[in-house]
Order: C-alpha cells, then sequence, then structure tokens
C-alpha cells in the first residue's frame, strides 16, 4: 500500500471524508456480521414490521467501521438503493434527551446524507429543521412534527429509512425516562424506519426483563475479538505487507485481537519488520500517551480510580481483589465495575463470586505499567522480548543479511559503521554487500572516481536517495534513485553505470522493506534485465546481489519453488566468476537453495546442493576464508538431511568432519566454532537415535569441555544457546535411560548457565522444553526450576505459568502472558501426541 492510501485510514472516525468505495476497500474482516447485517435489513424491505439490529461490542472492536460499510452498501448496491436510505447519526448524540430531539437529530443528519443527492430537498429539510429546533422544549406538539418530517421524506423519497445510531446504551442513560418507550413504540409499528444501532456492552434489559423497554427488540450481533486471519487480513490492508499467522500472534495478544489496535500498530509498522515492531512497542506507546491518557480523562473519578485499579492489578481480578486495590467499599466497586462493563472498558467472566474483571483493551494495562512501575514495567518488556523469540519465524542459522542491513540503518550506529568501513576492509566488504553507501573521504569507489563531473552527479543523487531513504523518507529516495536511472541509465560508461544498477538495487531494497514483495521482485527483475550480460566487474556485482534477494522476497511470497529456481539462475550464472565480491552471494545462494529443497521434502537433491558448496568451496583460501562459515553451515545441513532419511552413519560421519575441519582451527572466521558446537550436538542426537545414550551424553560432555572454559575458542553470541542445548540433549539423554532424577540435575546445570539477555538461548529453551515434557519430565519440576532464579524466571513468565498448568495448577496470570502459554502448551500436547502416534506405529 502507498503512503497516500495508507494516510486514508480512520482509526476513530471510519467513513469520515471517505468514499464509499474506500470503506469497502478497507473493510476486510468481519464478513459474517456484515452478512448477518444485511440479511436483517433485505428482510425488512417492504415488510409491515421492520427487525433492528444492535451491533454490541467494547470500544474499538469495529463498530463504527461496520456501519460506515453498510452504508456504502445501501448506497452503492442497484437493489438496496432503490428501497432503503442510510442515516448515519454522530458517534455521540449529546444533544438527544427526549424524543422530540431524537427526531431533530434524525431531521438534521437525513439533510445532511441528501445533500449530494438532492440538494433542493436537503435544503428544505435543513429549513424544516431550523424552524423547528427553534421552538422552545416544552412545546408538546414539536415531538409529532419532527417525527412527521422524517416520514413525510421517506415518503418522498419512496424508501425506508436506516438509522444508523451509536452507543445506545449511553443514549438512553442520558436521555428522559419514557424515551425508551416510545422510540420502542416507533420501531414496532411504523414500517418506514428501522434502526441499526451500536452498544459497548449488553446493557440492562436487552434480554433478560420484560420490564425495560428494549427487551427482546433487536437482533443482537457481537463482535467477537478478531481471530489470528482476521488480524493478519487487517495488517495486511493497514500496513501494506504480509504476514503469516505466527508472525500476527503476538499482536493479536496484544491488542486482544481491536482493530482499532491492530490499525494504530500498523500505522507504526510501515517499514519495520514484526520482529523490530515488537521490541519498538514500547517506544509507540509513550508516542500515543495522549490517545492512552484522553481515554482515561473521559470517566468520572470514581470510575477512574476502579478502572486504574484493574489495569495495575493486570490480572483477572475478583471485586474484592479491586476494591482493596482502589481502597473503595466494595460495593461502590460493584455498581462502578458495572458501568464500566457498561462501556465496554472492562470485561467480566465468571459469575457472581467468581467473576474476575480486566481491561477490554489490554495495551492500557501495558501502558499503564510502563508509566507507572519500573518493576511491573520490566515484566512488560519481558513479556515482549520472549513474545518476539517465541514468534518470530526461524530464518537459517546464519543468513544474517537482513539484521546487518537493518542494523546499517539506523541512525545510532551509522557513525560506527561508517568508522568500520573507513579502518576494516573486510567489514568495508561486507557493508557494501548489503548497499552501504562508502563515507565521505574513505576509501572504495568514491574515492576512485572524483574527477568526473557526469560521475560526481550520478554519485551525488545516488547518495541523496539513500539519505532521504535513512531519514524514512522512503518515497522521496524512490523519486531520487529513479531520477539515476531516467538521467543516467543510457551511459555507456561502465563506472556511471554502477552507480545506476546500486540505484535500482536500493529501490528494490526500500520496496522490499516497506512490504511490497511484488514491486521489489519487478524492480530485481529489471536489475538483472539490464545488466546480466555486463562484463564490467563493479556492475556484474549488482545482478547478483539482485537475484539473491529476490529469492527472499519469493520465500516470504511462500513461492519456494520460484525461489530455488531463482537462487539456482544465480548459481549457474555467477558460479564460475572470480570477482572478488561474487562467491559470498554465490555460496549463499547455494546454501538457501539446498535448505529449501529439503524443506520441500527432497533430502536427495538437498544433499547434493550442499556437496557442491563443499566441492566449490571447501578447500577456499585465507583470501576467501568468510566462505568457511557457509561450508560449517552447509554439511551442518547436509547431516540434517541424512538424519532425515534415516540414515545416522552418514549424518554422523559428517557432522565428524565438520569438527575434523574446523573443531582445532584458530581461524577467526565468524562463528565458525558454532558450526562445530552444533555439529556435536547432532551427532549426539543420531547416537540416541541409534540406542547409543551413553555415547551420545559423552558427545554432549565434549561440548562443555570445548566451549564452556574461560579459555574456549570465542562462538560469540551464539555460544551461549550452544552450551544450552548440550546441556539440555544431556538431560534428555539421562531421562531416556531412566535416570530422573539424575536427568533434572543436569537440566539444572543447564539452566545455571542460562541467559535470559541472550534471544538465541531462549530460543533453544523454547524449543527443547516440550520435546523434554513429552520425553517424560515432569512440568511442575521443570517450572520449579525456572522459578527458582527470579531474574531468570522473569523472562520467562509465559514458559513457566505453561508449565505449572501442565502440572495440573490452575494458575491465573494477565491475558497476554495467558494466551502465550496456551500457544506453549499447544507444542507441548502436539509433542505428547505425536510421540505417542510413533509408539503406537511401532508397537504395530
Amino acid at each position: 500500500m502507498n503512503e497516500s492510501s495508507a494516510r486514508q485510514i480512520r482509526k476513530f472516525n471510519p467513513g469520515t471524508l471517505q468514499s464509499d468505495a474506500e470503506v469497502k476497500r478497507q473493510f476486510v474482516v468481519r464478513e459474517r456480521e456484515f452478512g448477518l447485517v444485511m440479511e436483517v435489513l433485505r428482510g425488512n424491505i417492504g415488510s409491515a414490521s421492520c427487525r433492528h439490529v444492535l451491533l454490541v461490542a467494547p470500544r474499538g472492536r469495529g463498530k463504527t467501521m461496520l456501519l460506515a460499510r453498510a452504508a456504502a452498501e445501501l448506497r452503492t448496491n442497484e437493489g438496496l438503493s432503490e428501497r432503503l436510505f442510510p442515516v448515519r447519526f454522530m458517534e455521540e448524540n449529546p444533544e438527544i434527551f427526549d424524543a422530540s430531539d431524537f427526531w431533530l437529530e434524525a431531521l438534521f443528519h437525513l439533510a445532511r446524507e441528501l445533500a449530494a443527492r438532492d440538494a433542493g430537498l436537503a435544503r428544505e429539510l435543513r429549513e424544516a429543521h431550523g424552524d423547528l429546533a427553534a421552538r422552545p422544549r416544552g412545546d408538546f406538539l414539536l415531538e409529532e412534527r419532527a417525527r412527521a418530517a422524517v416520514l413525510e421524506t421517506a415518503d418522498r423519497l419512496g424508501k425506508q429509512l436506516v438509522l444508523m445510531v451509536e452507543n445506545l446504551q449511553a443514549l438512553c442513560a442520558d436521555a428522559d425516562d419514557d424515551f425508551g418507550w416510545k422510540l420502542r413504540k416507533e420501531l414496532q409499528t411504523e414500517p418506514r424506519v428501522m434502526l441499526l444501532a451500536t452498544a459497548a456492552g449488553r446493557f440492562k434489559g436487552l434480554d433478560d426483563d420484560a420490564r425495560e423497554p428494549f427487551f427482546k427488540l433487536f437482533r443482537v450481533v457481537d463482535l467477537e475479538p478478531l481471530d489470528t486471519e482476521s488480524c493478519r487480513r487487517l495488517w495486511k490492508m493497514a500496513a501494506g505487507g504480509d504476514v503469516d499467522g505466527r508472525e500476527i500472534r503476538p499482536l493479536e495478544i496484544l491488542t486482544g485481537g481491536s482493530p482499532r489496535l491492530l490499525t494504530i500498530l500498523a500505522g507504526f509498522a510501515r517499514r519495520r519488520s514484526m520482529r523490530e515492531l515488537l521490541e519498538e512497542l514500547v517506544q509507540l506507546v509513550d508516542e500515543h500517551t495522549e490517545y492512552f491518557r484522553g481515554f482515561l480523562e473521559a470517566f468520572a473519578k470514581t470510575e477512574r480510580r476502579v478502572y486504574l485499579s484493574v489495569v495495575d492489578l493486570w490480572l483477572p481480578s475478583s471485586v474484592g481483589e479491586i476494591a482493596a486495590r482502589a481502597r473503595l467499599d466494595i460495593r461502590v466497586v460493584s455498581t462502578m465495575l458495572g458501568r464500566l462493563a457498561g462501556r465496554g472498558a472492562v470485561t467480566a467472566e465468571g459469575k457472581g463470586g467468581k467473576r474476575l474483571y480486566a481491561a477490554a483493551e489490554r495495551l492500557y494495562s501495558i501502558y499503564y505499567k510502563l508509566r507507572r512501575e519500573r518493576g511491573e514495567a520490566a515484566v512488560v518488556q519481558h513479556l515482549i522480548r520472549f513474545m518476539t523469540v517465541f514468534y518470530s519465524r526461524g530464518e537459517l542459522a546464519g543468513m544474517s543479511g537482513m539484521l546487518h542491513e537493518e542494523a546499517a540503518q539506523r541512525p545510532s550506529i551509522r557513525e560506527g559503521i561508517e568508522r568500520a568501513m573507513v579502518e576494516d576492509p573486510q567489514s568495508r566488504g561486507v557493508l557494501r554487500d548489503m548497499g552501504w553507501p562508502e563515507p565521505e573521504g574513505g576509501a572504495g569507489r568514491g574515492a576512485e572516481f572524483s574527477g568526473d563531473t557526469v560521475l560526481e552527479e550520478v554519485k551525488r543523487l545516488a547518495a541523496q536517495g539513500l539519505e532521504h531513504a535513512q531519514s524514512g523518507e522512503t518515497e522521496a529516495a524512490i523519486a531520487t534513485w529513479d531520477e539515476v536511472v531516467e538521467r543516467f541509465g543510457n551511459s555507456n560508461a561502465p563506472e556511471v553505470q554502477d552507480w545506476v544498477a546500486a540505484a535500482l538495487c536500493w529501490k528494490g531494497d526500500r520496496q522490499r522493506e516497506s512490504g511490497e514483495t511484488e514491486t521489489a521482485i519487478a524492480t530485481y527483475d529489471e536489475v538483472v534485465g539490464r545488466y546480466r550480460g555486463s562484463d564490467a566487474s563493479d556492475v556484474q556485482y549488482w545482478p547478483v546481489r539482485a537475484l539473491y534477494w529476490k529469492g527472499g522476497q519469493q520465500e516470504k511470497s511462500g513461492e519456494i519453488e520460484a525461489a530455488v529456481a531463482t537462487y539456482g539462475e544465480l548459481v549457474e550464472r555467477y558460479g564460475g566468476s572470480d570477482e572478488p565480491n561474487i562467491p559470498h552471494w554465490v555460496v549463499a545462494a547455494l546454501c538457501r537453495k539446498g535448505y529449501w529443497l529439503g524443506d520441500l521434502g527432497d533430502s536427495e537433491a538437498a544433499i547434493a546442493v550442499f556437496d557442491e558448496v563443499v566441492e566449490r568451496y571447501g578447500s577456499s583460501g585465507s583470501d576467501a576464508s568468510n566462505i568457511q562459515y557457509w561450508v560449517g553451515m552447509a554439511l551442518c545441513l547436509k547431516g540434517e538431511q541424512q538424519g532425515k532419511l534415516g540414515a545416522a552413519e552418514a549424518a554422523i560421519a559428517t557432522y565428524d568432519e565438520i569438527v575434523e575441519r574446523y573443531g582445532n582451527s584458530g581461524s577467526d572466521v565468524l562463528d565458525i566454532h558454532y558450526w562445530v558446537g552444533m555439529a556435536l550436538c547432532r551427532k549426539g542426537v543420531q547416537q540416541e537415535k541409534s540406542g547409543k545414550a551413553g555415547a551420545a551424553i559423552a558427545t554432549y560432555d565434549e561440548v562443555v569441555e570445548r566451549y564452556g572454559s574461560d579459555d574456549a575458542p570465542d562462538i560469540r553470541y551464539w555460544g551461549a544457546a550452544v552450551l544450552l542445548q548440550a546441556n539440555c540433549l544431556r538431560a534428555r539423554a539421562l531421562l531416556v535411560q531412566g535416570r530422573q532424577r539424575a536427568s533434572l540435575d543436569a537440566f539444572r546445570s543447564a539452566y545455571a548457565a542460562f541467559d535470559p539477555e541472550n534471544k538465541e538461548a531462549v530460543r533453544e529453551m523454547l524449543q527443547f522444553l516440550p520435546g523434554f515434557i513429552a520425553a517424560g519430565a515432569s512440568g511442575r519440576d521443570i517450572a520449579e526450576i525456572l522459578s527458582s532464579d527470579e531474574a531468570k524466571s522473569a523472562a520467562l513468565g509465559p514458559l513457566i505459568v505453561a508449565l505449572r498448568r501442565h502440572g495440573g495448577e490452575d494458575v491465573r496470570a494477565p491475558a497476554e502472558i495467558s494466551d502465550v502459554a496456551q500457544d506453549i502448551l499447544k507444542d507441548i500436547h502436539e509433542q505428547i501426541e505425536s510421540k505417542e502416534e510413533k509408539s503406537v506405529r511401532a508397537a504395530s
């Protein structure tokens, strides 16, 4: 979605100053509820007695958007527009105190709706409204005359009027006592009008008290929180980029499936990955302080005190707990909670004395925690951090180009990057691979071609585009790079074409980061089409890079076979190049191709690709030392595929090859020892599968011995995760041997070295524990171990809740934590069921 389209999205007043077409385009959820509403309205056409609809949901659930969509349908559907006419009232109705005011307001909005269709009739109605509104409030004929003016207009139009009224419960609470009964009489006896209304909650007398005016009058349609798929569709429309269900799940949890809050987050998220958005959620809350504060200030003093107690407790809480926190009489609190529930500010679960209350909009609790208490703020931050690990899609380990590129665009570290490019040739090559410009005065092509006027101009424009991009001005950046291509795209000078190709690639990168997958692929295709036949060494680099990122975009779109073909094209075209910047992309493309072939189930083809990596690059000299990182990865992935084929001995031999190649290496290749540690861990797993639990334990001990000491080789950030994995696998192997106490002791040792600040360590814990529980470990015992260290357990809150619930405990937790815990429990149960199914198959 482009920026101009995105700016038209209404978070609070859908339909205001928007065309019917725009409302229909943005209406991507609530189709079922929309269908129910339209079914009732169609059924009223020509009926002597109309049915009426009440949409019930807390604030932000999409009631107003649904009204806007219904109004757009009534105006644009040829069959409906001839018979029905929508009349939308304001979201708030501060001028309605009795039936006279109601019909005056209907007349006013009827005139407004007619202005664009029948200017003459609209003018008549405005004049009639002005005359009637000037009459004194005590005029007993005012109500009848205002009502008659509305109904007469319906006759003149030859249509039934659909009155769309928001916040019906608040309107009735503020109006005279007889207002509801008068409105009921009209709705039951007058076929020319029907009511489509909204309410923040099921107010008194809807379906349980015949003495109330609206008893059994409405077809009530509840708007439940959006489910994961609906959240995904809304996100795609509002943020302009597609995500899968697992990626959107954390935002579904944090917003409680609120369309309004999701739309707010989507506005904040443009040009950010889902991971970045979660990590910057604290900043988002801070930037929307006025929004949150305005919501709180709308409450009366005592209501606000009770509401703040609810959000501060965060847990679903009883009336007594809320009264204690608010320091108010329990009867007063009970009354206030009833009002707050009626307004949709809080939700209530259970019945009678067991009823528990929580904030309807979950982000209010997070806002309050972050603003008020440092300790509680840390809990929120731990939760968000945990969610980035648990829900983020697992990327192939080592494919860190995207991460480096994201980091390169952060202003806070730009200075450090530029310094590295000047001082470290190796870093300069890596960052140049990511499209980062040479710094002013630094070594590189900027210094090399400083004398040519045309070249200086193309460089200036290309760099200007980068400045726009790094400032978040994506449209300006793309426009500048388009100018580069338009002005210099036909130049015969290779050094100029180098910058034109760079501008096109950077354009594709911004489109990619903005979620415009198809547009980015088209741009990368343009790069390849223009330059794949070029003999110029610098220019060759750009179509290689474009093909690689095209493959990445195809992966993101789920077009895995197309991505495999793209990586294959890259290797076929450029695999023989001896240009220094190209082999890095070729070996990366081979690894991704092999990874996805394995994921598609073609293990033999994947193994052939990994063998090709080793054959091409396994003996590379020091001038290509970083290539060895990819060779280590290829061998590790080859072993994984051999294991999938059931060739345990072959897999073990492959893992031994990694250890032999790099285990005693003094190489400073980035994280090469990571693959040694991973190979040993995976070797142990294969030994376990072969029934050699003792040998597996010895292998895991070797990992700890190699990398657990202070003088061990540096495996940097990944080290803690490798050691944790080895210790955890050792605990599982001991459990399989029936040595439960030794297994728990081993897990305690693993947890002692666990670093909750290391996301890979957290990810490893999350991947390991479901299988550990499925193997027979006690969830309650594991939860006790995890809870033993307060600092560490804070980072694992949802996991601990899940394990305690698995152990049979009834654990109360904030809704956000509880929902994540349920997803973890689902993973545990799926692994247990899978294990049981395998046992049944083996027995039969």
